[in-house]
């Protein structure tokens, strides 16, 4: 479904992600772990072409593209298979809930208004936003705009959910609710990938964990093997440290 090989990215001398090689089932969830400044963020933004990668290649739902040789086409192919949440909801604040949740039905899917309508409303419901389809995001809380967040990217319908860290901008006590979201996302079979620093929620959702530092994959294995038994010292020092705050 994913697979990335030899995967480089400089910003001007600084060698960000140095030669990533991972691959991603379909139906798996994949959580990306690792300190500030370890490449994870960079990583997943590479994927899907918001980042230009510097070498190596990309490939997603048997799109496969070589980073140096890429087309404006190959990307927006390879685009169109992935859905994105970000950090920071990014949504437009001169639209409703309904109407930003909507906007790529119609423009990248290019649905009809009254099917996009339909289709959004059955989405926002999903995620538990009935009630505010006629909401502009400054009405909401910060949970709730990422909630709008994930069933936009429910609502195209892609191949591939993409992650970064979901909960990061949010205030102690509305982590849960979107957590709570993305947890019932994945037992629908979606294929995800995930970076995140909320470690019991990767633990209890995860597939496979992915760590990272340096702008390098340390170690990769099961949730399971990974919080109890990791063969990287590296590794076991961060899982530790954290879960002990």
């Amino acid at each position: 479904m994913i697979k990335v090989e030899n995967l480089h990215k400089y910003f001007d001398q600084q060698h960000v992600l140095k030669g990533i090689n991972f691959s991603v089932n379909k139906g798996e969830v994949v959580s990306i772990l690792g300190p500030s400044g370890s490449g994870k963020s960079t990583l997943l933004r590479c994927v899907n072409f918001l980042e230009q990668p510097t070498n190596g290649i990309v490939e997603i739902s048997g799109k496969r593209v070589n980073v140096e040789s890429a087309r404006k086409v190959d990307i927006q192919s390879l685009r169109l298979s992935t859905g994105m949440v970000f950090q920071q909801y990014n949504l437009f604040k001169n639209l409703t809930v309904l109407q930003n949740v909507m906007i790529g039905l119609t423009s990248v899917k290019n649905i009809s208004s009254n099917e996009a309508k339909k289709v959004s409303a059955e989405i926002l419901e999903k995620v538990g936003l009935q009630d505010r389809l006629e909401h502009y995001p400054v009405q909401l809380s910060g949970g709730q705009q990422q909630r709008v967040g994930i069933a936009r990217a429910l609502a195209l319908n892609p191949e591939v959910l993409l992650f970064d860290e979901p909960t990061s901008s949010l205030d102690p006590e509305l982590v849960g609710e979107v957590l709570t979201v993305i947890k019932e996302v994945a037992k629908e079979g979606n294929t995800m990938l995930i970076v995140t620093h909320e470690l019991n929620f990767a633990r209890e959702i995860s597939d496979r964990i992915i760590f990272m530092e340096n702008g390098m994959i340390l170690e990769e294995g099961t949730a399971e093997q990974m919080f109890t038994n990791p063969s990287v010292e590296r590794t076991k020092q961060f899982i530790g440290k954290v879960l002990k705050k």
